[in-house]
């Protein structure tokens, strides 16, 4: 697919990532193959509040089963999701979906949160474009 595709992603992830503190820079996750940045709960509502404005939708515990199928099914057999997870996700565009999942530790101190792009059409996304394409937006070294 074009870059072009995905401008809008683009310009999602960059808004989202003026308020992520400076202390808390975005990096490439090997095991999840997603973005990941780990913020102080201290932060959260700096970080939390551009997310509810530039994502589409908000699910949690309590609202993933509302959630379109694709979607649903995406994230609760890849993680499933429990009390004070919750998930960000974005319109599709051509077929595709941004989303940022927002994980609390366990010491309620820290909330990781991971970035990547999630297909909802029959045309999967190759995982290295889906790298090179986050990578730049975050200004990341792939």
């Amino acid at each position: 697919m074009p870059l072009i595709d995905f401008e809008e992603f683009k310009t999602i992830s960059q808004r989202v990532s003026l308020n992520i503190p400076e202390n808390c820079p975005w990096r490439w996750d090997r095991e999840f193959n997603l973005a990941l940045t780990v913020i102080d709960r201290q932060d959260e509502i700096m970080v939390e509040l551009p997310l509810t404005l530039e994502f589409a939708d908000k699910w949690d515990f309590a609202t993933i089963q509302d959630a379109d199928e694709p979607i649903r099914e995406f994230f609760q057999a890849g993680w499933g999701i429990i009390p004070g997870q919750k998930v960000f996700t974005s319109h599709p565009v051509n077929g595709n979906v941004l989303y940022v999942a927002w994980w609390p530790w366990g010491d309620d101190e820290r909330i990781s949160l991971r970035m990547g792009l999630m297909s909802i059409s029959v045309e999967k996304l190759n995982p290295a474009e889906v790298k090179k394409l986050i990578c730049d937006w975050l200004n990341l070294a792939p």
